[in-house]
């Protein structure tokens, strides 16, 4: 069902005298399609955004995990460039070593790969944003 269908409206059941919640509903049949689990959602925006989430794509999911797994794969290869990039963010983010102008940022990333004549199959940004988070 596209976003066009659906409407959200405010939920006289599930609202107080003080919050109100609201609910997704098919804008033909009239129909609760989602209800936040019966709680109801504090806002239109939220609502719209937990059914768009509910109803994405899922093969875009797998797609995703497909190339965050490549890219773990090639730094788990790679194991002393991942260690230096790891240097240099604490050298730039943590300690303030470097100029105020210097960033760990993902043009800095793509000049490490190409000093180190390296060429993966993915950008240095996609190398990044799966580095912070096997970082964490």
């Amino acid at each position: 069902m596209s976003n066009k269908n659906i409407e959200v409206i405010e939920s006289p059941e599930l609202s107080t005298k003080y919050e109100k919640r609201y609910i997704v509903i098919d804008k033909e049949t009239r129909k609760v399609l989602d209800n936040a689990q019966g709680y109801g959602y504090k806002s239109v925006t939220g609502a719209y955004s937990a059914y768009a989430y509910k109803n994405r794509d899922k093969s875009k999911d797998k797609e995703k995990q497909a190339k965050r797994k490549h890219i773990q794969k090639w730094m788990k290869e790679h194991k002393g460039f991942v260690e230096q990039m790891a240097g240099f963010a604490f050298e730039i983010e943590c300690k303030h070593s470097w100029g105020p102008e210097d960033k760990f940022d993902a043009a800095f990333v793509k000049k490490m790969l190409k000093d180190h004549n390296l060429e993966p199959d993915f950008t240095a940004d996609e190398l990044l944003k799966v580095w912070r988070k096997w970082e964490e």
